[in-house]
């Protein structure tokens, strides 16, 4: 919303790349983590639990405040991390490497939650 013109599609791009790209890596990770979740499911799932972050989206788009934007940034943010990681709880990832699951899931939505931010 806040693009000029002529770099609208190209920011909408690279955002839907970007998204895509960390999806597919995350899940990739599952996978060599043993976990036995089909890729489109893990892509599905993972898309749902950005919801959050798209309140946060549509937060910056109206120009709240930046500091209203921080706390409630934080929790959204904190909120896509507890949906993504029961998420991976039941995909069959090993116990002990649960961490190692999270940890790209965690890069990821702590990255779109600062392009949220910035933005």
């Amino acid at each position: 919303m806040n693009a000029r013109d002529d770099q609208r599609s190209t920011v909408f791009s690279g955002v839907f790349a970007l998204v895509w790209i960390a999806e597919a890596v995350v899940t990739l990770q599952i996978k060599l983590l043993g976990g036995n979740i089909a890729f489109f499911q893990s892509v599905c799932i993972i898309g749902y639990t950005l919801f959050p972050l798209v309140i946060a989206s549509l937060l910056s788009a109206v120009h709240v405040p930046f500091i209203v934007r921080i706390p409630v940034f934080i929790v959204l943010a904190l909120w896509s991390l507890a949906a993504g990681v029961s998420i991976l709880g039941g995909s069959g990832v090993v116990k002990g490497r649960l961490l190692l699951a999270v940890y790209p899931l965690f890069v990821f939505y702590v990255g779109l939650a600062c392009l949220c931010f910035i933005s």
